[in-house]
């Protein structure tokens, strides 16, 4: 059935996107406020699903896509426009959509190193490209994402997790909840163990307030891998002092002869309490000793330092397991088959998107 003048005739009909409405393209997506008209080979190349619809023997017909990560068992459905199939992207924004086209019908629109990207771009990106296996655009964002929120203790430290600093146009806090609720929903397993860690460093007021849209199941996960770590890191503080009062001093310690150094850090429990409930980036041996062991000399405070920064890269190691996923070199693995993968198929889509129309005549 051809809907040109149900659409037209409506008062809140989609219009034709201004930048994605190729004359000569011959199909079109129709969203809640968007008509984008386009070419079905190039879906086809990119989109494994839009390339098992097309193969069906009438595309104007309802239509079902694969299940698969995030996806609907009737998230197209097909009719035509004005003579050209139509495929309506059943619970898909228009400008969500805009964003997956542009990236990948424009290659200088989405950049994977590109930190100035919106985040909402981010978001959209994810999760269309896994519902509709847009697989190259799939994984440049889960590489872009991976910078940010890393694998391995040394990366995660590296990168700037400044509070002050924004990441994708929004605060720190507006990018780890909504990027963690869209990776739950896009299944990016290599994402979501740092993803899960990060926000556990929140309040839980503010890990309430923000986890609405996140499945309950992962809620769940999220708050108790929160109290396992927080648990972790409260029994070690508290029987720091016990295990430094245990500890030889070293030979080059000038208080040797007394064993001062470690007999002596028990004065400094009252001075722990403010390291109670602490944050993993205040959990490090320079932070502790220096703000709470002050009277250690030089060299008992590098083996005291060095005790706390064993145990924050033992926290870190179990992190995976924390939030019932597997360990870091599984998942390390799957990123780096996924990277892979990436960087092979990078030249037939570099090749696809420069023969793309990227300037539409008018209509």
């Amino acid at each position: 059935m051809d809907v040109d003048t149900q659409l037209e005739g409506s008062p809140k009909a989609p219009k034709p996107h201004d930048f994605l409405w190729f004359p000569d393209g011959n199909v079109v997506l129709a969203t809640d406020t968007y008509l984008f008209k386009v070419h079905k080979s190039l879906l086809s190349v990119h989109s494994s699903v839009f390339k098992d619809m097309f193969e069906l023997p009438d595309v104007g017909h309802d239509s079902s896509i694969p299940g698969g990560p995030g996806r609907s068992d009737a998230a197209l459905a097909s009719d035509s426009y004005k003579g050209v199939p139509m495929v309506t992207m059943v619970g898909d924004k228009g400008e969500d959509v805009a964003h997956l086209l542009r990236a990948v019908f424009d290659p200088n629109y989405y950049h994977r190193d590109d930190d100035d990207t919106p985040l909402e771009v981010v978001v959209a990106l994810l999760l269309l490209s896994t519902k509709y296996d847009f697989n190259g655009v799939r994984k440049n964002v889960i590489r872009h994402l991976s910078r940010h929120y890393p694998m391995t203790l040394r990366e995660y430290e590296a990168a700037d997790r400044d509070e002050d600093v924004p990441l994708f146009g929004k605060s720190r806090e507006d990018c780890d909840f909504s990027l963690l609720a869209a990776a739950v929903t896009a299944e990016a397993d290599v994402l979501l163990p740092c993803l899960f860690f990060v926000c556990s460093n929140y309040s839980i007021d503010t890990t309430l307030d923000r986890m609405q849209s996140v499945p309950r199941e992962a809620l769940h996960i999220l708050i108790r891998g929160r109290e396992s770590l927080t648990t972790c890191i409260n029994k070690f503080i508290v029987s720091l002092p016990s295990q430094l009062y245990e500890r030889e001093p070293t030979i080059d310690c000038p208080r040797v002869s007394s064993r001062s150094c470690f007999a002596n850090a028990s004065c400094s429990e009252s001075n722990l309490e403010d390291y109670i409930q602490t944050q993993f980036k205040t959990f490090t041996g320079a932070i502790i000793m220096g703000d709470c062991f002050g009277f250690i000399c030089r060299e008992c405070r590098y083996i005291a330092e060095s005790m706390v920064d064993e145990k924050r890269k033992e926290i870190w190691d179990a992190i995976p397991t924390r939030y019932k996923f597997p360990e870091w070199g599984v998942l390390q693995d799957k990123l780096k088959a996924l990277l892979e993968s990436c960087n092979k198929s990078m030249d037939c889509d570099r090749h696809t998107s420069i023969c793309s129309p990227l300037h539409p005549v008018s209509r």
